[in-house]
């Protein structure tokens, strides 16, 4: 069994956010059970020797994933297509998941494909006009067709969030749903999301719980659940 199947076992996963805006190693909080290294934060962001020196640094530590995000889907800085590529190439290789939007898998399924089989396959929605289930029904097509290990669903829509909830039984694939509003995310942890994003060197996003609080709110999760079997 994988690291990250052993992870997933007791979902969700709470990941550490860390918005790389200097290629620096941290040590993070015991709470923490995996790290998310933003490299879209970075101002010049390139393929040097140092930025893979950090990448292995953080995976020999952490389980890790690495997310270049899409300035369309929420990223901080615009990415050379060519540098993203070699990155998640690099960081495939040396065993960290991978956070791959799946508007960019669609544009370019011959180059992605392939990275994709095993990774996080992802959507962000941040238009309200957008219905984020109806959407994310027809991206788990995708995220099973290139055999995603995780589909996961950002939106901002609050009236989408018990539909997307349902998503979470999908048995298949391992399912994330991240809302925006703070309390659905409390809740997002105790449904069992198979990964929830928690701040520790600040926010990267709307709703972002600390990782003290999403690990008090997993920890209520466990007794909670004998309710299912009463």
């Amino acid at each position: 069994m994988s690291t990250w199947d052993k992870l997933l076992a007791s979902r969700p996963v709470l990941v550490c956010v860390v918005p790389m805006r200097k290629p620096s190693f941290y040590y993070l909080p015991a709470s923490c059970e995996a790290v998310e290294l933003r490299l879209d934060y970075l101002d010049r962001l390139d393929f040097t020797q140092e930025i893979k020196e950090l990448i292995e640094n953080y995976v020999s530590h952490y389980p890790t994933i690495i997310t270049v995000r899409e300035r369309d889907e929420g990223g901080n800085h615009g990415v050379d297509p060519e540098i993203k590529y070699k990155l998640f190439e690099f960081g495939k290789g040396i065993g960290a998941l991978l956070d791959i939007e799946v508007s960019l898998l669609m544009r370019k399924p011959d180059i992605y494909g392939d990275l994709a089989e095993g990774s996080i396959v992802s959507r962000h929605v941040f238009s309200k006009d957008v219905n984020s289930y109806e959407l994310a029904i027809k991206d788990l097509d995708v995220a099973r067709k290139f055999r995603a290990l995780i589909y996961k669903v950002f939106s901002i829509n609050d009236n989408d969030f018990i539909n997307l909830l349902n998503l979470l039984n999908a048995g298949d694939i391992y399912v994330a749903v991240i809302p925006r509003n703070p309390m659905f995310r409390a809740v997002s942890i105790m449904m069992g999301s198979a990964l929830m994003f928690c701040s520790t060197r600040g926010k990267t996003g709307p709703g972002q719980l600390s990782i003290g609080l999403c690990n008090k709110v997993k920890m209520l999760k466990a007794p909670l659940s004998m309710f299912d079997r009463e």
